[in-house]
């Protein structure tokens, strides 16, 4: 049997279920044409950045998607940074249904001052810096390189910091935090020119490698990035698009049009991606001008 990314003949044994669209974002529809190899190289190169580009967090926290281990994912990571002061760290608690539970800031050291959350006892705080001495992650001034004077200075510092304390001299935590969201759509194209490919393959079968525009595709999804020239090989819409209508919907379809065939891949009911996959339909039997896969389970 070949693998439909590597082009190479393997055995049975090595091959694996490939959820077409991510399981993450509640995938059912399985193909067993990608070898365990290319599947883990896809999970690394094109499915974990889509996963977690911002848009698609957003997505899934919105529509509350499980993700493969039946938890909704926030949107936030597990600790927040202000891109201007890394000093300044939000940590965040979701339950599994992706509720806020709680928020506290990290015990953060810049110089001489050092950030908390003012909810959190002397004690804690002091074990907290404890803890970041002892993982050699506590800020030293880059003149103090000696393990003896390294510890003389953090003795010193906590006890400075013990005084201030109880002085009530501490510098608040509670700044605001912005958080960018970041998404190029190459994230977006990559993972949908995935789901065009595999399932493109799925209806034609083998007799696909033999087309040109497959191995155009082919080469992209192996080396896993866009370059200038896509753009010409591509009508994409939908990442200007507003999300606040998404839906947990993702479809394909495999359509032919005189000698031509594209494909459409739908993602969250917004994201739509047209490709032109073949431009000569007489290489194969087609038994209709329109094919469609919903994200259904195929088991």
């Amino acid at each position: 049997m070949k693998c439909i990314i590597c082009k190479k003949d393997k055995q049975e044994e090595d091959f694996n279920e490939e959820h077409v669209f991510p399981e993450s974002i509640g995938g059912k529809y399985k193909i067993h044409t990608v070898c365990k190899e290319c599947n883990s190289h896809f999970g690394k190169t094109i499915d974990n950045k889509f996963i977690n580009s911002g848009v698609i967090r957003a997505l899934n926290h919105k529509l509350k998607i499980e993700n493969k281990n039946g938890k909704v994912v926030p949107y936030f990571k597990n600790t927040v940074v202000n891109p201007k002061n890394n000093s300044i760290r939000l940590k965040t608690f979701f339950d599994n249904k992706g509720n806020l539970k709680d928020t506290e800031f990290e015990t953060t050291v810049q110089d001489t001052i050092v950030r908390f959350d003012e909810s959190k006892s002397l004690n804690t705080i002091l074990s907290e810096l404890n803890i970041m001495y002892k993982n050699d992650k506590f800020p030293f001034p880059k003149e103090i390189e000696n393990k003896e004077d390294k510890k003389r200075y953090f003795l010193k510092f906590i006890e400075d910091f013990k005084e201030k304390f109880e002085r009530n001299e501490f510098s608040s935590s509670k700044d605001s935090i912005e958080q960018d969201s970041i998404t190029s759509g190459d994230e977006i194209i990559l993972e949908s020119l995935k789901i065009s490919y595999e399932l493109t393959h799925e209806i034609l079968g083998e007799g696909y490698f033999n087309d040109s525009l497959c191995e155009v595709f082919r080469k992209y999804l192996v080396n896993g990035k866009l370059d200038d020239d896509f753009e010409k090989k591509i009508n994409f819409k939908g990442i200007n698009e507003s999300i606040n209508y998404a839906n947990n919907f993702h479809y394909f379809a495999l359509i032919k049009i005189n000698n031509t065939l594209f494909s459409r891949v739908i993602l969250y009911d917004t994201f739509i991606s047209i490709f032109i996959v073949s431009e000569n339909t007489s290489k194969y039997n087609l038994k209709r001008d329109l094919y469609e896969i919903f994200n259904e389970s195929n088991d």
